[in-house]
């Protein structure tokens, strides 16, 4: 059975808005407050069902390499995903976190801040120069880094650096030592590609031309190699990984959980996708479905931003782009 995901397409599927009023009702009637906070909006993918976050995180004790998928603007997900690090933790476990929005240039600056004994989440952030890297405000990312921090895990860079992603226009990165420990000169299957490729073209709204799109794609390859590398690498010195990353980076099918398991023979993996969606529409289950070979859980959450055209402000970055 596949899940929901609030797209721009709209399907239908039934069953989940009447658990969710069976448990409801059943609170109610046990004394339970009529203010008690809504039971989180997760499904477990391959049946479709609604679970709780207690039995999410039984689940993700026992596994070795966990993919905690997001987007980057919604302050939500993060603590999602600081509380789903918490509750691992709490089981004694001490896994290796591994980021996305980290350069593997960074670590140097990250083994210097742990072997000093830094745990201050804010200093960790100036340690690795956060503000000049483009991604959203620390305070968002802040509350996994405290979890991680305050537990003494390690912490690991897991990006392509800058400069190998530019230079990647100019040398076949498959023949460089990094290229060798990413296994990148492996074929991907053919299959693979396509969905690559469609997720690639959607991405730029459609305003590049597939045949255009190659490079983008091989960069989208050595990205999520790049991440599942530092995990295997990281699991070895650890009680394995766990990593933050967008959603795309997060998939089990064309992303970082694919390189786990056909490029570093990774196994016990779970891959859990945050998104967006309006709630309402997600519990009467009126929207498309997710394939369950792309997440092993979703858990929506409210849209951080009001709707926005993001692919006219692409259009018009295009042209003027065009015009220069």
């Amino acid at each position: 059975m596949t899940i929901p995901h609030i797209s721009h397409v709209v399907g239908r599927w039934g069953g989940i808005l009447g658990v969710a009023l069976i448990v409801g009702v059943a609170a109610l009637s046990a004394g339970g407050s009529a203010c008690a906070s809504p039971p989180p909006a997760l499904f477990e993918t391959e049946t479709g069902e609604p679970l709780s976050i207690e039995r999410l995180s039984t689940d993700l004790a026992e596994r070795r390499f966990v993919l905690l998928g997001e987007k980057h603007d919604n302050p939500e997900h993060h603590q999602i995903q600081a509380e789903i690090l918490r509750r691992m933790i709490a089981t004694g476990r001490k896994p290796a976190l591994v980021w996305e929005m980290i350069e593997r240039g960074k670590q140097p600056a990250i083994n210097e801040f742990l072997a000093a004994g830094g745990t201050d989440a804010d200093a960790f952030a100036d340690a690795i120069g956060w503000a000049e890297t483009g991604w959203p405000d620390w305070k968002f990312y802040r509350p996994i880094a405290e979890e991680a921090l305050t537990a003494g895990l390690p912490i690991i860079a897991g990006n392509l650096d800058s400069d190998t992603v530019r230079a990647m226009s100019n040398e076949d990165l498959a023949e460089t030592d990094l290229g060798k420990t990413l296994r990148l000169g492996e074929p991907v299957p053919e299959r693979v590609m396509e969905m690559l490729l469609g997720e690639v073209y959607r991405g730029h709204c459609g305003l590049v031309p597939r045949t255009k799109l190659s490079p983008m794609v091989a960069v989208q390859i050595a990205r999520d190699a790049s991440l599942a590398e530092a995990m295997v690498k990281s699991a070895g010195i650890a009680d394995g990984a766990v990593l933050i990353a967008g959603g795309q980076h997060a998939r089990r099918d064309i992303g970082v959980g694919f390189h786990l398991e056909r490029r570093f023979d990774g196994e016990n993996i779970a891959s859990i996708g945050l998104m967006e969606g309006d709630l309402e529409i997600v519990w009467a289950g009126e929207e498309d479905a997710v394939p369950a070979s792309r997440f092993d859980y979703v858990w929506y959450t409210d849209p951080a931003q009001p709707d926005k055209d993001y692919c006219a402000d692409l259009e018009a970055r295009f042209k003027a782009f065009t015009k220069n």
